[in-house]
């Protein structure tokens, strides 16, 4: 089995008073939502420094990555650069709400990167392009007359008005 480049030894920092350490991971990954999602072909770098603390492994520092995004306006794509800041507490605890696991000497970061990227990502991304088709204002006449309506609206209220005119 391959072993990835997300699982980290921490055996030096556990349980132990040690100097934090500098660790950069970098991996390329298919992680995305609906219209936004990071590059596959662009590696994501996670600086990262592990502190060790009591019962555990702090990690703090920063991933940066590229992502391939879609306007919601014109459906062109479009690459950005960005970048998402790391705080986290891996430790022995059950407790899934405040941290994540530190098994055996090993903590595994993707879950920590991935949760952090995915955040970042913008639901709904525009391009910035002057050119983008955007419909500056559309007219809804709810109530259209025309020529052969000999005066009576179409209007699915129009019962309503005078259903409100037989009761004064």
């Amino acid at each position: 089995m391959a072993k990835t480049p997300f699982l980290l030894n921490v055996a030096d920092l556990v349980g132990r008073d040690a100097s934090p350490r500098p660790v950069v991971v970098t991996a390329s990954v298919d992680w995305g939502i609906e219209m936004s999602g990071v590059d596959p072909d662009v590696e994501i770098v996670a600086d990262l420094v592990l502190h060790p603390v009591s019962g555990g492994v702090a990690v703090t520092g920063a991933v940066t990555y590229t992502t391939l995004d879609t306007c919601f306006r014109c459906l062109d794509e479009f690459r950005t650069e960005r970048r998402a800041s790391i705080g986290a507490l891996f430790d022995t605890s059950d407790d899934d709400d405040e941290s994540y696991p530190l098994v055996g000497h090993e903590i595994d970061v993707e879950q920590l990167l991935r949760d952090e990227v995915l955040l970042g990502l913008p639901v709904v991304q525009e391009c910035g392009k002057s050119s983008c088709a955007v419909v500056r204002s559309v007219q809804v006449d709810l109530d259209p007359v025309t020529a052969d309506d000999e005066g009576e609206s179409r209007s699915p209220f129009a019962v309503l008005k005078d259903f409100l005119e037989s009761e004064d």
